[in-house]
């Protein structure tokens, strides 16, 4: 196999399923797992989840038409986004998705009477939950930008429109909250904001969709087997296990920790200052956020004499493609390999086609490897960027 290439481990991708699935049997017997299809929109890995009754949440109209060009039905995605389409929308709830209203568009939508008035739909609630972990979450001085705002009145007009002027039901509550460290005690204090929710406007709901957000097969931190325990001992103080449906959207959790970037070394100098090691592989592939600090990574090399500090970088032309920096390891070669670990997620489909193009995917299933995406060449990026 040529690098740079991806490779996903099947069994571990397996895992990842099975552990959320475990944990949802065991603590809310009436749910469904989504997975969040931008984390990673590899088509191969859509046919794989769908195959394993995982619904498909998507928050496009791209990414819907992708869902079911996988082979999923339209009662078997999550609508979610303010930027739905409004043919799409309208196919989606009369085809019975889950869909999660989240802009006033689609608000004006409904009120003109494009769907059948007994429709059945869910809203995307903004909450505020800093002052139990406020120094735990994203914006926490701007706060979420997505969702009606449960705090300042605009949820509960939202729900006292769509039930008195349209007659459609409000069957259920999508929230998600980023945070910067996935905790428990984030999970809890959503949860706590739902069945406060419920309380005060007394809503007899069909699902309630915690969102996503999870770590996922990373030892030491926390797995489904610890969030969902948390969440369900929380929401069973105003709903029943049995009656109401518990959405979960994990994504990273999903297909994070399965995949592994490889890449080879193709230049090392050595600088007035720095030992600089180029490979053919990029930042743009595994952190085109340009946010990460530190990987999980793996050398393979024959080399036993140790270099005090090496700059591995990528192949573009631009000096910040510096991918890490390490340490009184292995003084790196042309053609040693650098793995790079835990990097399924915003990765393989959501770089862009940046002076080299996408490279290709493995799956690794026991002992054989199967290509399920191929690189691309020159001549589909012309086709590509070509009228």
């Amino acid at each position: 196999m040529n690098t740079p290439y991806f490779l996903i481990h099947e069994d571990d991708l397996v895992q990842n399923i099975n552990t959320f699935k475990s944990a949802l049997s065991r603590f809310w017997d009436n749910y469904r797992i989504a997975y969040s299809v931008k984390t990673n929109s590899l088509p191969w890995l859509l046919g794989f989840l769908r195959e394993r009754n995982i619904m498909a949440e998507v928050v496009s109209d791209e990414e819907y038409s992708m869902a079911l060009i996988a082979g999923y039905s339209d009662n078997e995605i999550v609508f979610n986004g303010p930027i739905k389409g409004k043919e799409k929308f309208v196919r989606a709830i009369e085809n019975g998705a889950v869909v999660n209203i989240d802009s006033k568009k689609e608000l004006e939508w409904l009120t003109e009477g494009i769907v059948p008035r007994n429709s059945r739909v869910g809203l995307r609630v903004n909450i505020d939950i800093s002052d139990k972990c406020s120094s735990e979450i994203d914006y926490s001085d701007e706060g979420f930008r997505f969702g009606f705002s449960y705090e300042n009145g605009e949820l509960e007009k939202t729900i006292h429109l769509l039930e008195n002027k349209t007659k459609i039901k409000v069957n259920g509550l999508h929230v998600h909250c980023n945070s910067r460290t996935r905790s428990l005690d984030v999970y809890r204090a959503i949860a706590e904001k739902v069945t406060e929710i419920i309380d005060n406007y007394r809503l007899d709901l069909e699902y309630i969709d915690i969102g996503g957000g999870f770590f996922g097969g990373v030892l030491g931190k926390p797995s489904a087997m610890d969030y969902i325990p948390v969440i369900a001992d929380v929401l069973k103080r105003v709903v029943s296990p049995h009656d109401t449906m518990l959405i979960v959207e994990p994504g990273s959790s999903i297909i994070s920790s399965p995949v592994d970037f490889v890449t080879r070394v193709i230049d090392v100098k050595d600088t007035k200052l720095s030992r600089i090691v180029t490979t053919d592989g990029s930042r743009i592939n595994i952190d085109p956020l340009w946010s990460k600090n530190k990987y999980f990574y793996q050398l393979r090399t024959k080399s036993s004499q140790k270099s005090a500090k090496q700059i591995i970088c990528g192949y573009t032309c631009m000096d910040h493609d510096r991918i890490m920096r390490i340490y009184d390891e292995p003084e790196l070669k042309i053609d040693d390999e650098i793995i790079y670990r835990k990097v399924g997620a915003y990765s393989m489909t959501f770089g862009g086609m940046f002076i080299r193009y996408y490279p290709d995917v493995y799956v690794k299933h026991g002992n054989i490897y199967t290509k399920v995406r191929s690189r691309i060449d020159t001549e589909e990026y012309v086709r590509i960027h070509s009228d």
